[in-house]
């Protein structure tokens, strides 16, 4: 079914290119497929169409591939090495190339800081905090830091995964929106 739509959307597009062509019109063959880049002050940011790849350099607001994709074929814009430090996400990534360049993929990307707090009365082992997929076993009281960072603007919730037999641990501070700096509030008490 997947090889007869592209065959189909080929059709289509040679079937608009020479209608074109009959009424004195240009024929366009290939397009090009760029967009914006907002909040990007790292280096390393890599993305790919499926048929080229381009680096991103540091601080630029625009981007343009440098490989052009022909009409009727589809595209799909993705990140393919995150900048240190940052996330980039991309939106209106994916289509079909028509006749005219492809210019409002949009990429944001914004920092990623630490998640973590404190955790007192812990008197026993068995403490495994969460923050979505990414999880945090406690051994002792005092400070602790998730090993994965969240992006700004992201929303997080810390919740406990695994309480510390006999005990019980809860926690306060535990969700809200990440901020541009670390977030170092979430208190986790245990009795």
């Amino acid at each position: 079914m997947k090889g007869f739509s592209r065959q189909l959307r080929l059709i289509l597009a040679s079937a608009l290119a020479l209608g074109l062509v009959a009424c004195g019109g240009s024929v366009v063959t290939n397009v090009s497929v760029g967009g914006t880049i907002a909040g990007y002050s790292s280096s390393a940011l890599k993305l790919s169409n499926g048929y080229s790849a381009v680096v991103i350099p540091a601080g630029a607001t625009s981007f343009v591939f440098p490989t052009r994709v022909s009409v009727g074929l589809s595209y799909n814009v993705s990140v393919l090495e995150q900048p240190p430090g940052m996330t980039c996400l991309v939106t209106n990534g994916a289509g079909i190339a028509i006749s005219t360049d492809i210019t409002n993929v949009a990429v944001t990307c914004a920092t990623n800081n630490n998640l973590g707090g404190t955790v007192t009365g812990l008197t026993s082992s068995g403490l495994t905090l969460a923050n979505g997929s990414s999880t945090l076993n406690i051994t002792a009281n005092g400070s602790f830091v998730f090993a994965n960072k969240v992006m700004d603007g992201s929303t997080y919730g810390v919740t406990v995964l695994n309480q510390p037999k006999p005990q019980t641990c809860s926690v306060l501070n535990g969700a809200g929106k990440m901020t541009p700096v670390d977030v170092t509030s979430v208190i986790v008490t245990c009795n």
